[in-house]
């Protein structure tokens, strides 16, 4: 049984407090001009596929007392007890997206179950779906993997059988212990644990001191969208073309930051009252390369990356964000935030468990100051070559999770030529999605992305 790592047990250990960072990862299917599958031609499909792909074979099992980190162990349930139907035979678009708003306040019990994937049947009017559009939605526990994996896990589902992606385990997740092994580790995790903490804390300090020496993002004063976040939750998902996504010679990331970094400037100037040049910056996860050591399953650190919204000139102000975007990709692969990252590893897990349980009780939910007014994520989920039942996949879409301080977050999906824009927010911070995201939008179909 594969001991849990400290930078994935954090997910896990929200979750007993309320914290909800799932993963929801959304693939609509055209069926043309044949009829939709079924629910029993899909559970078919995945009781065929799941029991091939090593990362939907596992849950997590709680060590005792909760001494150490919990162990991934084997998922022995039928694939199908990780399959729900939902018919919504005769609703909307706008309905769905209720459906989707609702379905992200939901959370997996990552002991019992590591995944589950929702099919969606009879929606109307599903854009870019010329037939009968089938949609899934597969909800991935975070302490499982980062996006690129959950990427991976799709593909593993609805790629031809050939793909090279269908039976590749997941990073982070080394062979399962035998059970007298998981014991010796969880006695040598109590024995050695004021040791551990010693030096994770040694090690963090003196990492701290490299990483402070060199220049940091500044912090920003909070806006309106820096605010507590509810349990309810809005979301706008728009495929649209893949060129009108792309500015220029800017790759996609850089033109949607700067298409963010437009609209969010000037709403704080509408709805917060801001005046003269704003400072407006978005947090960005920064997947770290394959040559990097790192014994986690998530994969990804946080960077704060400068909009620009001062500079007027649209190509000039995309050529500084991909400055920013490059320097924060520098930065937190050096040496020293990785050391800083990785000290963490060895603190004991009950001492884990307590502070997130201390940071949920006492949530600071208004900061003064902050990293960031939103969060950005851009993800390339390959070729449209997806396929449910003889259905084509058309478009693919992810939801950010929010969190307190960071009210809306801004996700870019691609997948073969189209990229969907999803917008994740709580109905009190940002009442107005809707317009907003048709601001975002237009921005990034509109004359500015030309040049």
């Amino acid at each position: 049984m594969a001991r849990l790592e400290m930078k994935d047990a954090v997910y896990h250990f929200g979750r007993d407090h309320g914290g909800s960072s799932d993963q929801f990862a959304l693939l609509a299917f055209d069926s043309v001009d044949g009829p939709a599958p079924t629910f029993a031609d899909v559970r078919a499909h995945v009781e065929a596929r799941a029991p091939g792909i090593p990362g939907l074979r596992l849950r997590l099992k709680e060590t005792l007392w909760g001494l150490d980190y919990p162990r991934w162990v084997r998922d022995d349930s039928a694939p199908r007890e990780h399959l729900v139907d939902h018919d919504l035979a005769g609703q909307n678009w706008d309905r769905f997206e209720e459906f989707v708003g609702e379905l992200l306040r939901t959370r997996l019990d990552m002991r019992a179950q590591s995944w589950r994937l929702h099919l969606v049947r009879g929606v109307h009017g599903v854009p870019r779906v010329q037939g009968a559009a089938t949609v899934i939605i597969l909800q991935v526990g975070h302490a499982l993997t980062d996006g690129l994996g959950v990427t991976r896990l799709l593909r593993a589902l609805f790629a031809a059988p050939e793909d090279r992606t269908v039976g590749i385990p997941l990073p982070g997740h080394p062979a399962q212990d035998t059970r007298i092994r998981t014991w010796l580790n969880t006695a040598r995790a109590l024995l050695c644990a004021p040791v551990d903490l010693a030096i994770s804390r040694w090690t963090a300090s003196r990492a701290l001191r490299a990483v402070l020496a060199t220049p940091l993002p500044s912090s920003l004063p909070a806006s309106s969208l820096n605010c507590a976040v509810s349990s309810a939750r809005t979301v706008r998902i728009v495929p649209m073309p893949a060129e009108q996504c792309r500015a220029g010679s800017s790759t996609i990331t850089v033109s949607a930051l700067a298409a963010v970094g437009t609209c969010l400037s000037r709403y704080l100037r509408d709805v917060d009252g801001r005046e003269g040049d704003l400072d407006v910056a978005a947090m960005v996860p920064i997947a770290l390369p394959p040559r990097f050591a790192w014994a986690a399953a998530n994969r990804v650190l946080m960077g704060t990356v400068d909009l620009h919204a001062d500079i007027e000139d649209p190509h000039d102000r995309r050529k500084q964000i991909a400055r920013s975007l490059e320097q924060e990709r520098v930065r937190a692969t050096t040496e020293p935030v990785l050391r800083l990252a990785r000290a963490d590893d060895r603190v004991p897990a009950p001492i884990v468990r307590y502070v997130q349980g201390r940071r949920f009780r006492h949530r600071i939910r208004n900061p003064d100051r902050v990293a960031g007014q939103t969060t950005v994520v851009s993800v390339n989920r390959g070729a449209a070559d997806l396929r449910l039942c003889g259905a084509r996949a058309r478009f693919t879409a992810g939801f950010p999770f929010l969190e307190d301080g960071r009210a809306v977050t801004h996700g870019f999906f691609g997948l073969g030529e189209t990229v969907t824009v999803s917008l994740v927010t709580c109905p009190t911070a940002l009442p107005s999605l809707r317009a907003h995201t048709e601001d975002l939008v237009n921005e990034l179909r509109g004359p500015s992305n030309v040049g």
